[in-house]
């Protein structure tokens, strides 16, 4: 469904375009003008695809959402860059009469000048996002470069199509760029200002902070005034810590505690980034706020006969949560848990695993690449065959899988599961990272 309407909202310039007008010229400029249309349009989508909003996540996951936003990125980017080349019409014309179609660029100027910042900014914008780990200054600063680089993109591409193109300055398409671009600042009014300010009226504290291993810390948060955040086991939070509803400074984290276990949230928070190397460092009794309920990887309307967990590292989290939540309700189903770590110091809750496997049917096994003398658990990374073997007696019973972790073993889990025959509809995941 999303899907569709986003394919329908890609092509609709074109289509209207040509049935309003009607091509008239070589097929390569029409098919110039075509992409850029289109990837003008998958621009200002991108906001929305964006902007973590539950209507479009919720059913397919945040990850895939941000998947999408990638990947459609990648290929309007590749459409704009190679828009420019294909015309044959000379790009000084400035008619514009569709009788006239040897001469219809429209070029002036001002729109030659727009068109040229918003083909540098894309390039820009989309090294800067592929070589983001390189980059000398932080996470936020980079996003919110990123967000004011992107606004400023959409007003060029937009006063370069509607004044240079042949289509777009015709009432219809002006209607529908405006409609667009209305979608493209709502959702920067939305995210930037409407969710803080909703954020505000729902303020949380840092009740508890607690380290819990080499480089891991547990975090509670309490409400405070309000009744909580109403969630499933298995889904995530984006925490503003000791900081204002309105900062840049926030950061996703998956809810480690489960619904049953009441108001409070745990969060299971690994040291790996400039943020999270300080985690230690926040004061009990700060002011936080919680962006959520995201995420679906979750059990609820789940039949299948039995329930394999893959996690790595930080990835226990949403696991954690599925686990107690499941021991809350009575869980009978078997359940397996393959989780992976670099050494044993690296293990989140392993005293509650523990307590878990006593109160579940659960079978966990631990991986580690250092395993400490004497260890008898698997050693090694999480490869596709270990996962290919440990998951054949699921894949065979029709399980579902539930997958969280870094993004090399997801893809091994992935390869592991394909060569069981694992149908995509049976496999739930989140990832650390979608870039």
């Amino acid at each position: 469904m999303i899907l569709s309407a986003y394919a329908l909202l890609v092509v609709l310039p074109v289509a209207l375009g040509w049935w309003l007008i009607g091509p008239a010229r070589p097929w390569l400029d029409e098919a110039s003008s075509a992409i850029a249309m289109m990837a003008t349009a998958a621009l200002l989508l991108e906001f929305l695809l964006s902007g973590r909003f539950r209507v479009i996540s919720a059913g397919i996951g945040m990850d895939r959402s941000l998947r999408w936003h990638q990947v459609f990125a990648q290929i309007l980017t590749l459409a704009a860059l190679l828009h420019p080349l294909f015309y044959l019409t000379p790009s000084g014309a400035a008619s514009q009469r569709p009788d006239d179609p040897g001469a219809v660029l429209g070029l002036d100027a001002v729109s030659l000048i727009t068109g040229t910042l918003a083909w540098l900014l894309l390039g820009l914008l989309t090294l800067t996002a592929i070589r983001r780990d390189d980059l000398p200054y932080r996470y936020e600063t980079w996003r919110v470069s990123r967000g004011l680089g992107a606004a400023l993109l959409a007003g060029f591409a937009l006063h370069h199509a509607i004044s240079a193109g042949r289509y777009s300055g015709a009432p219809a398409l002006m209607a529908y760029w405006a409609f667009m671009l209305a979608l493209a600042l709502g959702s920067l009014v939305a995210v930037y200002l409407l969710r803080p300010w909703r954020l505000t009226r729902r303020p949380w504290r840092i009740a508890g902070l607690e380290r819990v291993g080499d480089q891991l810390w547990s975090l509670t948060l309490e409400p405070d005034g309000h009744a909580g955040l109403s969630y499933r086991a298995g889904q995530f939070a984006w925490l503003r810590l000791d900081c204002s509803a309105f900062s840049v400074r926030e950061h996703p984290f998956s809810i480690a505690s489960a619904p049953s276990d009441g108001a409070a949230l745990r969060f299971l928070i690994k040291e790996a980034g400039d943020f999270t190397r300080q985690i230690g460092a926040l004061p009990i009794g700060a002011r936080a706020y919680v962006d959520g309920p995201h995420g679906a990887l979750c059990l609820e309307g789940r039949r299948e006969p039995g329930i394999f967990m893959i996690a790595g590292g930080a990835g226990l989290a949403p696991m954690l949560s599925l686990l107690r939540q499941a021991a809350a309700r009575g869980e009978t189903r078997p359940i397996a848990l393959l989780y992976g770590n670099r050494h044993q110091g690296q293990i989140m809750a392993a005293a509650e695993l523990a307590a878990l496997a006593g109160r579940l049917p659960l079978d966990l096994h631990h991986v580690l690449q250092e395993p400490p003398p004497g260890w008898t658990g698997f050693v090694g990374m999480m490869t596709p065959a270990l996962i290919q073997a440990e998951a054949a007696q699921g894949a065979r019973e029709g399980w579902v899988f539930l997958l969280c972790g870094p993004g090399p073993m997801i893809r091994a889990a992935h390869e592991g599961l394909a060569v069981l025959g694992v149908p995509r509809r049976r496999i739930l995941e989140e990832r650390f990272s979608v870039f």
